[in-house]
């Protein structure tokens, strides 16, 4: 007797072979839109980051000039805002890009002068926040023939808030014994680098209150700034 041949199905033939054509290319294509989609949640998570870390090292920097800046005011002996254009004339709304203090390094007395000091700052049409500090012995009109946009830079990506100016000038308290210099109102915005978010800062400043100096000390040095 002859054995006959065996004959296997045709379907058990094809699973045997693994995948077809058109499953490859749908395997292909379902791994491709899924690395797609993996990459894309990837790249988008280190741009937050990147960003997040940019709005924190903004907001930490604003924080420090702008903590810098009320501590001047709050120990200021004058006070005084004019604009870069005009520094020679005090404007009559009290607003400008410039602000400049006598103001003390510590918190010392008032009428010792050993402790004064002369601290501007200015507000660049380029966003860029300069200041310049110098000594002081006494009280004295701000210097008007002086180029503010040579000052150091503290800050870059500043701007005044809203459509404002970023200092304003207010009209100093009346006190019987003692005297107040004017406060300061400074409004400015943060926004450097990569920084999806500005940083605001807002303030009346109020400096404190002073020992009575019946106004200005006579003989006083101006601010040469």
């Amino acid at each position: 007797m002859v054995p006959r041949p065996q004959v296997r199905d045709a379907s058990t033939r094809a699973d045997d072979a693994g995948f077809t054509m058109v499953e490859l290319i749908v395997a292909s294509m379902i791994s491709i839109i899924m690395l797609t989609i993996i990459g894309s949640l990837f790249l988008k998570t280190i741009q937050t980051q990147s960003a997040v870390t940019d709005t924190t090292q903004t907001s930490n920097d604003a924080k420090v000039v702008f903590d810098d800046l009320q501590a001047a005011v709050r120990l200021a002996v004058e006070t005084d805002v004019r604009s870069s254009s005009a520094m020679g004339v005090e404007p009559l709304d009290g607003r400008g890009d410039v602000l400049i203090l006598k103001t003390r390094s510590t918190q010392g007395a008032v009428l010792d002068v050993a402790t004064w000091r002369c601290v501007a700052w200015f507000l660049d049409a380029s966003d860029q926040l300069h200041k310049r500090t110098v000594p002081a012995q006494s009280s004295g009109v701000p210097a008007t023939a002086v180029d503010p946009a040579a000052w150091p830079v503290v800050a870059r990506g500043v701007k005044a808030l809203g459509t404002g100016t970023p200092f304003t000038a207010l009209e100093p308290a009346v006190d019987a014994e003692a005297w107040y210099p004017g406060s300061i109102v400074a409004s400015l915005t943060f926004r450097d680098g990569s920084s999806r978010v500005p940083v605001d800062l807002a303030s009346t400043i109020v400096p404190r209150r002073q020992l009575q100096l019946d106004g200005e000390v006579p003989g006083g040095v101006s601010c040469a700034l």
